[in-house]
């Protein structure tokens, strides 16, 4: 038998969710997207107004019209926002986001290395001036994203690549910030925020794939992304063929063969570029230079190799692709999809799109993996 919070927290989720999907909308309309009496819709209306999660907005289509206009429900984003950490192998950023998912602002620096309770101190110290900048926001809560093996039951991190093991994060940065901590795998966390804000919310089941310094996807299944016992799994030693040694032992590794740090130590051998700069590389590419393009072309193809190969497995109703590898290099996104429509056994392959968040990916994916808790139990977290 369910308890009474267990439904109420249920209720405000639905109606927070449908109203965030497709609103403004009026109680009946919620009545009837969320199955809910309209009672039980005016109550928990009521109370989320109250927390300023929502607000009432006249309905346009009365405007001059004789009578009492009809009152809408739209989310209140102009008092509540999320803050966000993604804390990637090179670059931190710290993100504000409003409750619609509209980025307020971002500020990136690279990420702090040592031993991570300092890191972590350091990165709790500059959410505190980003924030200072912020006093007429009220801040939530702070949704904490970052690859390897990410608990939030016990709110630690091991990421063999920063070196941290165990590391408390939601202890550390409850302490220096004061906020409640949320954390989430960062390539599911970008899941999250298609779910939330992107289109992939009306898709029965999605594939996000990821790619950058690091490869990975998420999968999600009616609007909730799967977690397995290990997180999201690892597609970093999946075979895309090709000669690129990895530290496996074998061959053709999907990281090792498009990591950005790969493809720029390529081109400094080659001599395309001096500096390993995958900025420079693109730049070389652009300005004509074979050997540039050549290896960009052979990047992108596997890429698409590798997100053909996982869509037959998967089936998903959409694959969306995210990180710097792909919303970097525009250029390269028609060899990305040939190797995609060139390996891919299944038909149809205008299923797969470009994150509409570009560069600020990894700024939402933070934001949403509080943004998520939020809209799951929102009296809960406020």
């Amino acid at each position: 038998m369910r308890k009474a919070g267990d439904v109420r927290a249920a209720n405000e989720a639905a109606v927070l969710t449908t109203v965030l999907a497709a609103g403004p909308l009026s109680r009946g309309d919620i009545g009837r997207e969320t199955a809910l009496s309209i009672p039980t819709v005016s109550r928990v209306v009521t109370r989320l107004t109250g927390l300023r999660l929502l607000r009432e907005a006249p309905d346009p289509r009365r405007a001059g019209g004789v009578g009492r206009p009809s009152l809408l429900v739209e989310v209140d984003d102009d008092v509540l926002a999320a803050c966000g950490v993604h804390v990637g192998v090179t670059t931190t950023t710290i993100a504000l986001a409003t409750l619609r998912g509209r980025l307020l602002a971002a500020t990136r620096f690279p990420t702090p290395g040592g031993p991570a309770p300092k890191a972590l101190e350091r990165i709790g110290t500059a959410v505190r001036a980003f924030l200072s900048d912020w006093p007429g926001r009220r801040v939530a809560g702070l949704g904490f994203a970052t690859g390897g093996r990410v608990d939030d039951e016990t709110g630690t991190v091991d990421h063999d690549r920063l070196g941290w093991r165990e590391a408390p994060v939601r202890t550390a940065l409850t302490r220096e910030t004061g906020l409640p901590v949320r954390l989430e795998g960062h390539v599911s966390a970008m899941a999250t925020a298609e779910l939330l804000f992107g289109t992939a919310h009306h898709s029965e089941s999605l594939l996000y794939f990821y790619a950058r310094q690091v490869v990975g996807i998420a999968v999600a299944v009616h609007g909730r992304p799967h977690r397995g016992p290990h997180g999201s799994g690892s597609i970093a030693h999946l075979g895309v063929g090709g000669p690129v040694p990895c530290s496996c032992g074998r061959t053709g590794c999907l990281e090792a063969t498009v990591a950005e740090e790969t493809v720029v130590a390529r081109a400094v051998r080659e001599g395309i570029i001096v500096e390993p700069s995958i900025g420079r590389l693109h730049e070389e590419a652009a300005a004509g230079h074979a050997g540039a393009i050549r290896l960009l072309r052979a990047r992108a193809h596997a890429l698409g190799r590798a997100v053909g190969i996982l869509r037959d497995v998967l089936d998903p109703a959409r694959v969306v692709l995210g990180g710097q590898a792909v919303t970097g290099a525009p250029d390269f996104l028609p060899d990305l999809l040939a190797g995609f429509a060139a390996t891919t056994t299944l038909p149809g392959t205008d299923l797969v799109e470009v994150t509409r968040f570009g560069a600020d990916v990894q700024a939402m994916a933070a934001c949403s993996a509080l943004l998520a808790q939020l809209y799951a139990d929102p009296a809960a977290l406020i």
